[in-house]
């Protein structure tokens, strides 16, 4: 049976009901219930922990050809096979464990201070490194603070690149297959830096980073609204530690292969173990 808002509520009791309930069903419809920003408070004594394993053979890498894009010689440094390609590995898996995966611990809305001091990217050698932790192909954001990426390429041997080795990074809001530009804008130079606030719109978008000049260089980025993450470096090992008690919904996230995600319920203190296990 439909119900006309306009003989029952005024806007301020429905704004009322939304705040006071957090989901309102009318007609059918679901709206979705309201964040609460995470406050600093008191740290628990409990730690969630894990191994991320990958199943089966990992995809081939990328291969890309250097001489169809500029500064083919200065690229060709790293990371380039004996036929003059860039090699890309964007699932690196070892003795079966996956790392590049950020694990997160949704929900949470007080505990240990939460001090993010912004996200850095440094570029060096036509890639884009991530700095900061354990990988350098996933990192993570929050809302409002920076990213900052350095450019670290000079060519010394090249009078045009001389002063720096032009790269223009990309910053991409990505949700699904769709995706919009947040920021496009040069780095000419070594030594320049670019420094944006991330502002991710869509729920349960990402932030993707690709340089237009050589868009085989990627790096991505999960943006978390709380400290209760981790990333998994080569050991395919994470530990999250002084959560408080409750229930929460922990996700596993890879750029490539997607989300795996779990509902765990965290004590006083002790150890929880969780795994996750992605494949192609």
């Amino acid at each position: 049976m439909s119900v006309d808002l306009s003989e029952r509520f005024s806007m301020r009791r429905l704004f009322k009901i939304f705040a006071l309930v957090g989901v309102v069903t009318i007609a059918g419809f679901q709206a979705p219930s309201i964040a609460v920003a995470y406050e600093d408070g008191e740290a628990g004594k409990a730690v969630v922990e894990g191994i991320i394993t990958f199943k089966g053979d990992p995809p081939i890498p990328f291969r890309f050809d250097l001489m169809k894009f500029p500064n083919p010689k200065f690229c060709a440094q790293v990371d380039t096979d004996e036929e003059g390609n860039r090699v890309v590995q964007q699932v690196n898996v070892n003795n079966g464990k996956l790392q590049d995966v950020v694990v997160y611990i949704q929900d949470i809305t007080t505990g240990k201070p939460f001090k993010f001091n912004g996200t850095d990217v440094k570029i060096n050698l036509c890639r884009l490194l991530v700095q900061g932790g354990p990988s350098t192909l996933v990192g993570v954001v929050v809302k409002g603070a920076e990213i900052r990426i350095l450019n670290d390429d000079a060519d010394p041997s090249d009078p045009k690149a001389a002063k720096g080795v032009l790269h223009n990074p990309h910053a991409y809001e990505v949700l699904g297959d769709q995706s919009s530009t947040i920021f496009n804008l040069p780095l000419p130079d070594k030594g320049q830096v670019i420094k944006k606030p991330v502002i991710l719109r869509k729920k349960g978008s990402v932030m993707k980073l690709q340089t237009d000049q050589q868009n085989f260089m990627e790096a991505y980025f999960y943006q978390v609204e709380n400290p209760y993450y981790a990333i998994v470096g080569p050991t395919g090992a994470y530990e999250i530690d002084q959560i408080p008690p409750g229930k929460y919904t922990i996700i596993a996230w890879h750029p490539i292969l997607g989300t795996r995600e779990k509902e765990i319920e965290v004590g006083a203190m002790g150890k929880v173990t969780v795994n996750f296990e992605f494949s192609k």
